[in-house]
């Protein structure tokens, strides 16, 4: 028998196969969130003139030259989106507010606490070389400089840049479209109680609401019937229509587990059928036409573990993101965890800091079907194969998917 290759081989040889999608133009202000495709240059200078750093005065840094403390006579007080209307002359100062562009014939800024002023005059203490105190045109950003690159996403200070330079629309990759397909003939949809020997639907919810946090689009495709040619006509039809496919349920050995046959019978080429990680580790994974199935274990916190470690990657390079791969750190064990295994472990739960640094703790219960543990659940840490039980403070590899 064949041993399971592990999560890691699974996911750098599906991410080999895997790329972004097509793009399109959104405005800046709806684009909070997408992936940059395409760079993007300034084309306006940043400050657009020259300007104070302080509330203080600007003057001719020659007037300090000689002997000091001099006193030179205020021509006008200039606030921020104010401009000057006087030459700064020998023997003469403008009263000047952080942000306001330096008057002409000025080449140096005092800080207020720094002088002794009245409402005409001000006193300078010490000598001031020219450019001293000033923030020139320019300085911040120049025409032609690099703002973003592709595969960045568009956060506040994205955004912003943008804005400021008055571009108001950009190239994007656009949501992956997800399909979303729960297997099992026990499932029952909706809220309410179901009837007796049946199941609620949660991991169309729960993979819905993780599709979107990751950037697509999820597109609900139902919940067949435990039946070959039922899965398989719905995964055909998905697999034409959308970027991606995500199913749970089947994919185990009984007699009902009919996933990954459906899946052949749908036109996919199998390329991993099961991987060595507990919990997770029965799936299977396919392609068509360029398009990944990921078909996952009917166990709601077994389908998200993998999700997580394998399929979220995908998803990623789907979108455009620059690094798929979910980050990888070093974190302390926060409380005892009591279980080892034959296969590598993955262990749900939330990374933190405290004064110490990186810290893991582990959630509470680790079943496969307790999808109530990864409420809060930001990360997940290895536990290699072969090892025992692991003492709060032991050092594990983390990897962080709250991003």
């Amino acid at each position: 028998m064949t041993k399971p290759m592990d999560w890691r081989s699974v996911r750098d040889l599906l991410l080999e196969r895997a790329v972004p999608v097509s793009t399109e133009t959104v405005s800046v202000d709806n684009a909070a969130g997408r992936i940059l495709a395409a760079p993007t240059a300034a084309v306006r200078e940043v400050p657009p003139f020259d300007r104070s750093p302080y509330d203080g005065y600007a003057f001719r840094s020659a007037d300090t030259a000689g002997e000091l403390p001099v006193t030179l006579t205020i021509l006008e007080e200039v606030p921020a989106g104010a401009v000057p209307t006087q030459t700064v002359t020998p023997g003469t100062a403008v009263k000047i507010l952080t942000g306001a562009p330096i008057p002409p014939g000025a080449d140096a800024v005092s800080k207020f606490e720094e002088t002794d002023f009245t409402p005409e005059t001000v006193t300078l203490k010490r000598a001031y070389q020219p450019g001293e105190n000033l923030i020139y045109r320019g300085e911040d950003v120049y025409v032609g400089m690099g703002l973003t690159h592709a595969g960045q996403v568009v956060d506040a200070g994205v955004a912003g840049a943008l804005w400021s330079q008055g571009i108001d629309s950009v190239l994007v990759y656009r949501r992956p479209r997800v399909a979303v397909i729960s297997t099992g003939s026990e499932l029952e949809e909706g809220t309410g109680f179901p009837t007796e020997g049946r199941i609620p639907n949660s991991n169309r919810l729960a993979f819905e609401t993780a599709l979107k946090l990751a950037g697509a689009e999820p597109i609900y495709y139902g919940t067949p019937r435990d039946d070959c040619a039922a899965i398989a006509e719905l995964l055909e039809r998905a697999l034409g229509e959308c970027d991606m496919v995500l199913t749970t349920g089947g994919v185990s050995v009984g007699d009902y587990d009919l996933t990954p046959a459906a899946l052949e019978r749908a036109g996919a080429e199998i390329a991993v059928r099961n991987i060595g990680l507990k919990p997770g580790g029965k799936c299977c994974f396919g392609w068509k036409n360029g398009r990944l199935a990921a078909c996952l274990s009917g166990n709601p916190a077994s389908a998200l573990t993998c999700f997580y470690a394998v399929s979220l990657p995908v998803l990623r390079r789907l979108c455009g993101r620059e690094r798929a791969a979910l980050p990888e750190v070093s974190a302390r064990l926060g409380a005892d965890f009591k279980k080892g295994g034959k296969q590598t472990r993955l262990v749900r739960g939330h990374l933190s800091v405290d004064e110490h640094g990186l810290v893991f703790y582990p959630a509470a219960q680790q079943g496969n079907g307790a999808l109530h543990t990864l409420a809060g659940a930001n990360a997940l840490a290895e536990i290699p194969v072969g090892a025992g039980p692991q003492s709060a403070g032991t050092v594990l590899r983390v990897s962080y998917f709250g991003i």
